[in-house]
């Protein structure tokens, strides 16, 4: 490997979000700590691999734009988008394929983030609203952008 991809050192403090991967419907990530470029590629170690089965949700900072890039496929088609978002202070996410079938039966290729309040007790789990699908650039370099 080139030294483009570095291991998660994940923030200690607990009131830092954590994000679950839902990986029965995502086939394939990229974690990325800078979400203005999808720059700074992170491995996901145990217990955070969201590959194994007894995963961790991923503590992240909080505030600071973070970018995934999600892959699904079957054995008929694929899809590949790259999302970012603003993990609040004190908060939980979740990250999954929202699968649906067009009039074709052809898969969308949309994944979903929803968040839950962790410090209010009576909160629901809802959209989050600062998501943003990312278009991918090809990247020359292995630390270069990869989205914009």
């Amino acid at each position: 490997m080139g030294g483009c991809v570095t291991t998660y050192a994940p923030p200690k403090n607990k009131v830092q979000p954590t994000i679950r991967i839902d990986m029965k419907n995502i086939k394939r990530l990229k974690f990325f700590e800078e979400g203005k470029d999808c720059s700074q590629a992170t491995a996901l170690q145990s217990p955070y691999n969201p590959y194994l089965a007894d995963a961790k949700p991923i503590p992240v900072r909080g505030n600071q734009l973070l970018a995934f890039q999600l892959d699904y496929s079957n054995s008929r088609e694929a899809c590949n988008t790259i999302v970012s978002f603003y993990p609040r202070i004190n908060h939980d996410y979740v990250i999954y394929n929202k699968i649906k079938y067009d009039q074709r039966n052809n898969i969308s290729c949309r994944f979903k983030v929803i968040r839950k309040n962790r410090a209010d007790k009576s909160s629901r789990w809802q959209d989050e609203d600062t998501v943003k699908v990312r278009k991918p650039v090809k990247a020359l370099k292995s630390d270069a952008r990869h989205c914009r």
